[in-house]
């Protein structure tokens, strides 16, 4: 049984055309929940238009990410999305997935366990700097009460050119940024600036493989060879945390002998962005 309210509106949208259906005369309601629904037509065609003011991602050139992939791999997304990816007992496939890529890439680093590496995906590399940072301060915190030190007024040492997540993160917990100095010609971290501002406080230096400057590779082995000569004289055991958001996924393929990752010893972690240059979508 139909109402008359039922037969206007079928009406109307048997007489609308399609330039102009019922619901497409009527702007969003942009604050609050509509009184009356939208055709599912008439709501993505209404936000496929307002996207449109975005710009074209193939066109972007600017803030690394990658804009196409093989059908194969859209058609794949396409089939999870409605997989809950962190419930892990109700998924268990994706964090075997989550394990064999962790895997993959702690080898592909030259982890002398890869294997067996730990490591985790993240929502990008803003969240597994937040990760890394932490990790640097607990275990920091950890051996200065096994020392019977303070954990009073720890502090980060790193480039005048990381990325603001690193600000974030000292904002966030409470850490010290001690930022090194550039000069002209040199728009990243070195060995020399890096040791004159570590001190028994500091929880990590952080080392950029890509500086979003220049693009260039701050020298890591260098870095943790002069951390070695500070704990020789000082006995400041220095971890390195490799930021290799642009970079970690194009040295290994580009500069297969450039030692920066997982053959120095002092580099405890190392986060990447597949987004950038692993062929993988944001």
């Amino acid at each position: 049984m139909l109402h008359r309210e039922d037969l206007e509106q079928i009406e109307r949208v048997y007489l609308s055309p399609l330039f102009a259906r019922y619901g497409e005369e009527t702007a969003i309601v942009a604050h609050k929940l509509e009184d009356d629904g939208r055709a599912p037509e008439v709501a993505y065609q209404l936000i496929h238009d307002e996207l449109m003011l975005d710009g074209n991602a193939r066109q972007n050139l600017a803030t690394f990410v990658t804009t196409l992939m093989d059908g194969h791999a859209d058609q794949l997304f396409a089939e999870t999305y409605d997989k809950n990816m962190i419930d892990k007992d109700e998924y268990p496939q994706t964090a075997a997935m989550e394990a064999r890529c962790v895997s993959i890439i702690a080898n592909l680093w030259n982890s002398p366990d890869g294997d067996t590496a730990v490591g985790t995906s993240t929502i990008g590399s803003s969240e597994a700097v937040m990760l890394a940072g932490l990790a640097l301060k607990r275990r920091w915190q950890q051996k200065q009460k096994d020392a019977g030190k303070s954990i009073e007024k720890p502090n980060m040492v790193m480039g005048q050119n990381v990325q603001v997540v690193w600000e974030k993160f000292c904002r966030y917990w409470d850490v010290e940024p001690r930022y090194a100095p550039l000069a002209e010609g040199r728009l990243h971290l070195t060995a020399e600036e890096a040791v004159k501002l570590v001190d028994e406080n500091t929880i990590g230096v952080v080392a950029i493989l890509g500086s979003t400057f220049d693009g260039s590779y701050e020298p890591v082995k260098d870095i943790a060879d002069a951390l070695d000569k500070v704990q020789e004289e000082k006995g400041w055991d220095i971890p390195v945390h490799v930021d290799g958001a642009s970079g970690g996924f194009v040295a290994p393929f580009i500069d297969p002998d450039l030692e920066w990752d997982f053959r120095v010893p002092r580099v405890h972690s190392i986060n990447s962005s597949g987004h950038k240059y692993g062929l993988v979508y944001p």
